[in-house]
């Protein structure tokens, strides 16, 4: 029983940890973002064109779309019923192995 209140107490540390670690992280990364829009004279202008624009910004040398796709996914925990949203089924799919390891690791770290 006490050994177990020592792995609780661990991994509740580590969580929080984390969580800081990864909050550190965020801010790093929008801090050093945050000049790549900017030049010498002011804002660059390129990046915030209108839609017409943008379409012909993003065409290659035949005229295709080369617009990059985004992909994405998440996961809701509610209790033990897990809701996966995503924007394509690779993405969930991943994001459903994901969550039955980590519904695994829960069931025999906290059995």
């Amino acid at each position: 029983p006490e050994e177990n209140v020592m792995i609780a107490q661990f991994l509740i540390s580590l969580g929080i940890l984390s969580v800081f670690i990864g909050a550190i992280l965020v801010l790093i990364g929008n801090s050093t973002s945050s000049g790549e829009g900017s030049s010498k004279q002011g804002y660059n202008t390129a990046r915030y064109q209108t839609s017409d624009d943008s379409e012909q910004a993003h065409k290659g040398p035949e005229g295709v779309s080369t617009r990059p796709e985004v992909r994405g996914a998440g996961v809701i925990m509610l209790g033990p019923i897990p809701i996966i949203l995503g924007t394509d089924s690779k993405s969930a799919q991943t994001l459903i192995l994901l969550t039955i390891v980590l519904m695994l690791m829960a069931f025999f770290l906290f059995r």
